[in-house]
């Protein structure tokens, strides 16, 4: 491919946020040509690009506007490019642009604004184009639409809810006649009460039920309430079967357990049971039954015991290397061959060594499986770029493929990789 290029070199600093304006000059003609490439420097040392997705923002001269993925080209080196579209290249005039980046980690950093001009070839004289609105990212779109129509819902709702309050407003009218028709209920509620003769009772006949009750019938009922009550308590008082069901931690008594304790006749027979028991003389002589001879025996298998475990603990944290078989036309490398080892007790896979492929080819299957995929970058040796590696829970070992000056100009891919297998 011939490009027509212009070259950028940004310095990552709070001091140079100011636009620059460029030299740059692309034609309406440069179509599929005009590409923009960014050199980008922090502490005038290559800013690293691998966890980095980068954003253009190019507000063109007719008011039309686009945000396009900008692509890495050497994530070590600090290289980025972006091509403009047979339809951005039409936008003649000055173009304001920004460059941006935004990080894995959910960091973000401006790089620079900075201007351009396309100019109009004698060709396109004629041409008229239509303010265009493109942003690379569609889900960022969808998101602002979703927010954009819940706006409108909740606006929606609350001029629902005031509506429905307006209706529920009351009339002066409608206020008096429910206030008459209250007052009218109340009255006639009044007077069915008060000639309730059921719930009422007169003057004489709150006299006459009230003599009913002697005076030694009221001490004999209060005796027998008085017995009554003596007797449940005494009942009440001695019962020893807890009725009330208190518990240890009612009356401070949460951490005390429940022991049963032998009686002071049990005690002394285990104190003075000499079968259970030892004495100082029996202790001394059991001692000494111990031979140098046992004890050196003893002492000789705790340490090959030791060696044992220890030998497969070391050969448990890094195993030898094994060749890895290569499939689908893939050629290992002769010097080093695309190997495999486990390490930290198994808990790693590290992958070392070179091979040639095709791109877009599964080169090895079989290998150990892992929890989560890994995708890593591996470098090519006999012409420039970089390439994509997949390794798959499976086991399998893809190569997707990358940017490269010539593809048949690759010697040798190089791999290096520690991969987690838990």
């Amino acid at each position: 491919m011939i490009y027509n290029d212009a070259k950028q070199s940004f310095e990552i600093t709070a001091s140079t946020k100011r636009k620059i304006t460029t030299g740059i000059q692309f034609s309406t003609q440069d179509i599929d040509t005009a590409r923009l490439i960014f050199t980008l420097t922090k502490d005038r040392e290559p800013l690293p690009l691998s966890a980095v997705s980068g954003k253009l923002v190019m507000f063109m001269a007719d008011g039309s506007r686009f945000i396009k993925n900008v692509e890495i080209v050497d994530p070590v080196g600090g290289v980025a490019q972006y091509v403009l579209t047979s339809d951005e290249i039409k936008h003649y005039g000055t173009v304001n642009a920004e460059l941006n980046l935004y990080y894995a980690n959910n960091q973000a950093l401006s790089v620079h604004k900075f201007s351009f001009n396309i100019d109009r070839a004698l060709v396109d004289t004629d041409i008229a184009p239509i303010a265009e609105y493109y942003i690379d990212d569609f889900e960022a779109l969808i998101a602002k639409v979703n927010e954009l129509y819940d706006e409108a819902i909740a606006t929606m709702e609350e001029l629902r809810q005031k509506f429905s309050d307006l209706e529920n407003i009351e009339t002066k009218t409608g206020a008096q006649e429910k206030a008459d028709a209250a007052e009218a209920n109340a009255k006639a509620y009044t007077d069915v009460h008060a000639n309730n003769k059921t719930i009422h009772i007169t003057a004489d006949e709150r006299t006459t039920w009230n003599a009913k009750e002697t005076t030694t019938g009221s001490q004999s009922k209060a005796d027998k309430a008085l017995g009554d009550a003596k007797a449940y308590t005494d009942t009440h008082a001695n019962r020893t079967d807890n009725p009330h069901e208190v518990t240890k931690a009612q009356i401070g008594l949460a951490n005390v357990e429940d022991i049963k304790q032998a009686s002071f006749t049990d005690f002394q027979a285990h104190n003075y049971n000499q079968v259970r028991h030892i004495s100082a003389d029996e202790r001394t002589a059991w001692n000494a039954k111990e031979t140098t001879d046992g004890a050196q025996a003893k002492a000789d298998k705790a340490l090959t015991d030791a060696k044992a475990y220890t030998d497969t603990k070391v050969g448990q944290l890094t195993r030898t290397w094994t060749t890895i078989p290569l499939i689908n036309g893939a050629v290992t490398d002769t010097t080093v061959p695309l190997r495999y080892r486990t390490k930290n007790g198994g808990d790693e896979l590290q992958i070392n060594g070179g091979f040639k492929s095709a791109f877009g080819t599964i080169i090895a299957t079989g290998l150990p499986k892992v929890k989560y995929p890994t995708e890593f970058l591996v470098a090519t040796v006999g012409t420039y770029g970089y390439l994509r590696m997949d390794y798959r829970v499976n086991g399998d070992l893809y190569l997707a493929g990358g940017t490269v000056n010539s593809e048949t100009g690759i010697s040798k891919i190089s791999v290096n990789i520690t991969i987690p297998l838990t």
